[in-house]
């Protein structure tokens, strides 16, 4: 009897873990395809990333030798890639597009967007701006893209400064 009740545990805790496992397995490989397409498309641009980070659908990274950055975006309704070269950048912002929402226990502030702008030393370019959340077709709420984009803006603003003193 005790034989019996081991195997039918082991069973069933083998059938609670293979969803996990399954789970964890495709959404490395998805990471994995994710990251290759942002190398692949660095290398198209003669560079090499050197730091990176993903998140959801989404990666970013730097090449520190040349100072460009590279970002994707990819899902089912979406697929973006764009670069930016830093020398040509004035200054990097957190962009943080909320609303106000009010309801009987008060008042929240809800993330619309959320994203790293940059602003040009050409006043003739229009601002770009490298999406790290968008309520429309990212998750209901934020989870840690908002420090991640802050420390992306930071790491970029220390470039931008490292350049501005290499000019001088």
């Amino acid at each position: 009897m005790d034989l019996g009740t081991t195997i039918v545990g082991i069973i069933i805790t083998i059938i609670c873990i293979i969803p996990f496992a399954l789970i964890s397995i495709s959404r490395k490989k998805k990471e994995k395809k994710l990251l290759q397409e942002l190398t692949e498309f660095a290398e198209k641009n003669n560079c090499k990333i050197s730091r990176y980070e993903l998140w959801n659908s989404s990666t970013i990274g730097i090449d520190d030798t040349s100072l460009m950055i590279f970002y994707k975006k990819k899902s089912e309704e979406i697929n973006i890639s764009q670069q930016v070269t830093l020398s040509e950048i004035q200054k990097c912002r957190v962009s943080n597009s909320s609303r106000t929402v009010s309801n009987k226990n008060g008042n929240y502030t809800v993330v619309e967007k959320l994203g790293i702008g940059f602003l040009y030393h050409d006043k003739n370019k229009n601002e770009v701006v490298l999406e790290f959340y968008n309520a429309d077709y990212d998750s209901l709420t934020l989870t840690g893209e908002l420090q991640l984009a802050e420390k992306w803006c930071n790491l970029f603003n220390e470039k931008i400064s490292e350049i501005a003193k290499q000019k001088k």
